[in-house]
């Protein structure tokens, strides 16, 4: 059977969702119980998990053979979990592993997320390894309220960013799982079809949306400021910071191929996820 972490997320319930529609068994796995039987109730095994409680490994992956593993959001030291992970899955007999990280992880060295892949990498399972750029979605999860207020608020300068919608991802993610010998020992890119800078979205968002939408560019000092004034953790902003530092500096710009040649159509575009999404922002 195939095992979903992070269930009730953005990434693994899409994934999740994507194989039940594709019509195979899964097991879900969350510290939240009561949200993964409101989310999956009849539709998938429900299996609580721990990341913290070692003694939930060997029964979250009990007649398991293909793993989905992903980090909790802004999570910290995931690296020393996946390696207990690995151990506990090796000794139940999993045979595949598909560990999402993030965009530019693997020349990110010293990071929990590239030492997340290389423990992978060296532990004897064999793995596929997925790095998805920023997600359309964090736009609705995170900056819906700024968005309404006619803001974009990030500190990333001109920088631009190839956006992908984890519905792609996640479609992506499912066929892997679904075939994981056809994939074994990749590690993959994945980008929308372009790279836009914050000023080209806010004037995406501005024409669909039928309202200004300005993308307000802050310092990194004002950036984590605001943050801070909304009771965001210092960790959580730092590190967000850190990520659109490396927008600015032009690292997250580069396009890939991969889900069109997965899935062989090609990925959703930035203005079609806005229209969809029109009721949500002006509402």
């Amino acid at each position: 059977m195939i095992l979903i972490t992070g269930a009730t997320g953005t990434f693994g319930s899409h994934v999740a969702n994507q194989l039940i529609s594709n019509g195979e068994k899964i097991v879900v796995a969350s510290s939240t119980k009561e949200k993964l039987e409101s989310k999956f109730g009849g539709k998938a095994v429900i299996r609580s998990f721990n990341w913290g409680d070692n003694e939930s490994y060997d029964a979250v992956l009990k007649d398991i053979t293909t793993v989905y593993l992903i980090a909790p959001p802004f999570s910290v030291g995931f690296d020393k979990n996946v390696e207990r992970f690995v151990t506990a899955a090796s000794k139940n007999g999993v045979q595949h592993i598909v560990l999402t990280t993030a965009f530019g992880v693997d020349q990110a060295k010293g990071t929990s997320g590239y030492n997340s892949e290389q423990i992978l990498k060296n532990s004897g399972i064999n793995f596929t390894i997925l790095r998805p750029n920023f997600i359309f979605q964090n736009f609705i999860n995170y900056d819906l309220d700024f968005i309404k207020n006619g803001k974009i608020f990030y500190s990333a300068g001109n920088g631009a960013t190839s956006y992908i919608d984890v519905r792609d991802v996640a479609a992506v993610s499912a066929i892997i799982l679904m075939h994981p010998e056809k994939f074994t020992s990749q590690e993959l890119t994945l980008t929308g079809t372009e790279a836009l800078t914050h000023y080209e979205m806010a004037d995406i968002f501005s024409e669909v949306l039928g309202r200004k939408v300005e993308y307000v560019n802050p310092t990194e000092e004002e950036y984590k400021a605001t943050l801070n004034s909304y009771n965001v953790p210092a960790n959580v902003y730092d590190f967000m910071a850190t990520l659109y530092q490396g927008i600015k500096a032009g690292y997250m710009a580069s396009v890939t191929s991969v889900v069109e040649d997965v899935l062989n159509k090609k990925p959703n575009s930035f203005r079609s996820f806005v229209k969809e999404n029109k009721n949500i922002f002006n509402s």
